[in-house]
């Protein structure tokens, strides 16, 4: 959901940040920054720069705060995590509104979707899957299944009893 065909947005990701008191520091610096750890310090500039430019300065505004202002989640500013959040806006299934995340653990959530994701799914998914399951619900997020095709189903029984006769003629052809 980050790919957008059109023209980039200029956006100033250190001053979005500041505007929501964060620091954006080099991942160069994640272990030397002690100070930061869990105090409103992001790491991963590349991030925000791409959700930046191609959904704009106040997508990333309003994707941060809502990290960043929810009970316990202001340390969570993790790619994975920002990203999701992102698409969870994008995705116009949930109502976006400020105490929205404040239920919800980030941390753990991207600890429990790093551990349970299948093997071709990206932590990113999972969590953004989880998120929507979370918020919309399973009967917003899963489609309905559709109705069988009369047609379909004439020939999956055709086939059914091809099978059925050819299976007793092999049984009388062995006896």
């Amino acid at each position: 959901m980050l790919d957008s065909p059109k023209k980039p947005f200029p956006v100033d990701v250190h001053q979005v940040a500041g505007e929501c008191g964060i620091r954006i520091l080099k991942p160069e610096q994640h272990g030397v920054a002690s100070a930061a750890k869990g105090r409103r310090a992001c790491f991963c500039p590349r991030t925000l720069k791409r959700i930046g430019r191609a959904h704009g300065a106040d997508h990333l505004r309003l994707c941060l705060r809502l990290i960043v202002e929810s009970d316990g989640n202001a340390g969570e500013l993790q790619m994975e995590t920002i990203i999701a959040v992102s698409n969870v806006v994008l995705s116009n299934l949930v109502e976006i509104r400020a105490d929205l995340f404040d239920d919800v653990d980030l941390g753990e959530l991207r600890a429990w979707a790093q551990t349970v994701k299948p093997r071709n799914c990206s932590t990113v998914a999972a969590i953004t899957s989880a998120l929507l399951l979370i918020f919309a619900g399973p009967d917003i997020v899963v489609p309905a299944p559709a109705e069988p095709d009369p047609a379909e189903e004439r020939r999956r029984e055709i086939m059914r009893k091809s099978r059925a006769n050819a299976k007793r003629r092999r049984l009388r052809a062995a006896a």
